[in-house]
């Protein structure tokens, strides 16, 4: 430790080496060290079990807590009667915890609740092998140039004009025409599970969840795929809710049931009511979003037909039929093209955003800090940090601009 209690209760550091004084958080007493080696600090006189959550102090605990204020280094936390030592609170309420051995998921779980509003450090020096990065801004808007190139060519290849030059050379009519129809069947059969729906995005919602809130139905196998989408996050939770409704109503069909019992019961089932009625406004946005990834399918299976027509019609056909079903090709042609154009915009402006931030690849990693809530930086030990971005991003900063980030006042 670095800080102890002396005999007025004030915070001190040692000063000379045999000061005594108490620790702050045991009341056991503590003596100074204060060689020529080690940063000063205080030890215990005698062997106490003092705070189970610090580990070892080292060198590298201590020069961390020292860039910060005094009053903010090693303060006791006290909640719900229990008691622990933040190597860092700062004003905002934040803890910053500095950790130098491994540590299991439960007890970062664990710490992680009890300070609430955290950040990790970690001592990552002797396993800064294993963090490989790689900036990949540059191939990733390569790739999605070469991505919106392709979608141009094939959205531009059934134009007007370009069907006007296939028409004219029969052998390439013929092809195109039976491509044209092999795509329609196959953008068909993946609509097909809608029809019964009316193909309405609000209809399959409605109706799924009914066949999952009723026992005795199941959901189409046409559909399953479509039903085990990623995206019915809530899906899981609404099932599982469906099996407490039945557990409830097995116990409120129980005879003998005292009038508390079955109060209690029924306060139970409301308070299930409640849950599945917000479960049900959850996955009824998610199946429609689910739904619209399949039903805007349409849009290009009437398209496709036009392109059919087009290629099949005869010289008896009139120039106003003619003139209106190229209007519509070219109309679905160029909405598209814009669509396409803003997405790119859009994806083009997210990589550039994060141009700063690196691609994560974490070779034999220690698997615990994957389960951590708390933002994590990594200490390479060189003046650099890597910040854990999300599960594949990182972004280097260096230790001053973390400083400054965390205490302004030092900036």
């Amino acid at each position: 430790m670095q800080h102890a209690i002396d005999i007025d209760g004030k915070k001190i550091r040692p000063s000379s080496s045999g000061q005594i004084a108490v620790c702050g958080f045991c009341g056991e007493k503590v003596r100074g060290r204060c060689g020529e080696i080690n940063i000063w600090h205080w030890q215990h006189v005698n062997k106490v079990e003092c705070d189970s959550w610090k580990e070892g102090e080292t060198d590298w605990h201590r020069a961390w807590k020292s860039r910060f204020p005094f009053d903010w280094q090693e303060t006791i936390i006290i909640k719900n009667e229990e008691k622990h030592i933040a190597d860092i609170l700062t004003d905002e309420g934040l803890v910053i915890e500095f950790q130098n051995s491994s540590i299991s998921p439960s007890a970062i779980a664990v710490r992680e609740k009890f300070y609430g509003k955290m950040i990790w450090v970690i001592n990552s020096e002797s396993f800064k092998g294993n963090l490989v990065t790689e900036n990949v801004s540059e191939k990733q808007l390569a790739e999605i140039e070469k991505k919106y190139a392709a979608k141009i060519i094939s959205l531009k290849k059934y134009s007007s004009i370009v069907l006007d030059s296939i028409k004219k050379k029969s052998n390439l009519r013929t092809a195109e025409i039976e491509t044209l129809n092999d795509n329609l069947n196959r953008l068909e059969s993946v609509t097909e599970p809608f029809n019964i729906y009316d193909k309405n995005a609000d209809t399959f919602a409605e109706q799924i969840i009914n066949i999952w809130q009723n026992d005795n139905l199941t959901v189409d196998p046409s559909l399953m795929k479509i039903t085990n989408d990623d995206a019915l996050v809530s899906k899981n939770a609404f099932l599982r809710l469906r099996g407490e409704f039945k557990r409830n109503k097995y116990h409120l069909d129980l005879p003998g049931k005292t009038s508390s019992e079955i109060e209690q019961l029924y306060l139970e089932r409301n308070k299930l009511l409640a849950q599945r009625e917000h479960l049900k406004a959850l996955l009824s946005e998610e199946l429609k979003f689910v739904a619209s990834k399949y039903l805007i399918l349409e849009e290009e299976i009437v398209h496709l037909k036009n392109v059919l027509s087009f290629l099949n019609f005869d010289k008896e056909v009139s120039d106003k039929e003619l003139h209106n079903l190229k209007a519509e090709i070219d109309n679905y042609i160029n909405t598209n093209l814009q669509i396409i154009k803003d997405a790119h915009l859009e994806e083009k402006y997210n990589i550039m955003r994060d141009n700063d931030k690196l691609d994560f690849i974490w070779k034999r990693a220690r698997k615990s800090w994957f389960k951590a809530a708390a933002p994590i930086y990594f200490d390479l030990g060189d003046g650099r940090l890597f910040y854990k971005h999300s599960d594949t991003k990182v972004i280097c900063i260096t230790v001053s601009d973390f400083i400054s980030r965390f205490n302004p006042a030092d900036s």
